[in-house]
């Protein structure tokens, strides 16, 4: 089907959820984590925290995240979508 993506490519969902696993699991802080939520407002991600989301999400869906970039996302779902559209351009 046109536009749907590869098996291989996770849904913003998916990565919606990979994130609050890590955010609950690796960094502690409670669950309930949307595509609105606030990285450094709403769960007052700090530089180390958002590296180990990041490195955690490149593990899952292997992709690399250039971390400057992901220094300026603001919002679980920008990091989503963010990670989709890696996905979409790896071998």
């Amino acid at each position: 089907m046109p536009g749907a993506p590869s098996p291989s490519t996770p849904t913003e969902s998916e990565v919606v959820d990979a994130i609050c696993q890590v955010v609950t699991q690796e960094l502690g802080l409670p669950s309930g984590v949307r595509a609105d939520t606030r990285l450094g407002v709403d769960l007052a991600l700090d530089s180390l925290a958002l590296l180990t989301l990041v490195v955690a999400l490149e593990d899952r869906f292997r992709v690399i995240l250039d971390d400057a970039e992901a220094a300026q996302l603001r919002t679980v779902g920008q990091l989503a979508a963010w990670v989709v559209r890696a996905s979409k351009g790896r071998p």
